[in-house]
């Protein structure tokens, strides 16, 4: 649903110039949230709450920080001009966040089922 979203969003005329942006930032994120999950997932399945907290907010905190590397390299190497390009980013961190977290929920309440056994 999201990579349908990109492609509609990519033919508004206001995004044709970031067409590419709005691929690549689709594909970066679809390497990237899968490696990510499964780092907190290490943590979140560990029964060390030092390793979960820390799995957690590290996942989140390298993905932010990838994010903000991959736009600020590409404006400065493809000086969009305009603000635009900005927007994929915006719902496709948006959209991967949400299902991390949605997923990193559901394995928490499957990793505490198995604690309590």
């Amino acid at each position: 649903m999201l990579a349908l979203f990109c492609v509609t969003l990519s033919r508004l005329e206001r995004m044709q110039p970031f067409e590419n942006f709005t691929y690549s930032i689709f594909i970066f994120y679809a390497v990237l949230s899968p490696l990510l999950f499964w780092w907190a997932s290490k943590g979140i399945l560990s029964n060390n709450n030092y390793k979960f907290i820390t799995a957690i907010t590290g996942s989140m905190t390298v993905k932010l920080l990838l994010s903000l590397v991959f736009v600020v390299v590409y404006a400065f190497l493809f000086k969009p001009g305009k603000p635009y390009f900005i927007i994929p980013f915006f719902v496709d961190y948006s959209c991967y966040t949400i299902l991390e977290v949605v997923e990193m929920m559901k394995l928490t309440k499957i990793a505490n089922r198995k604690s309590e056994k």
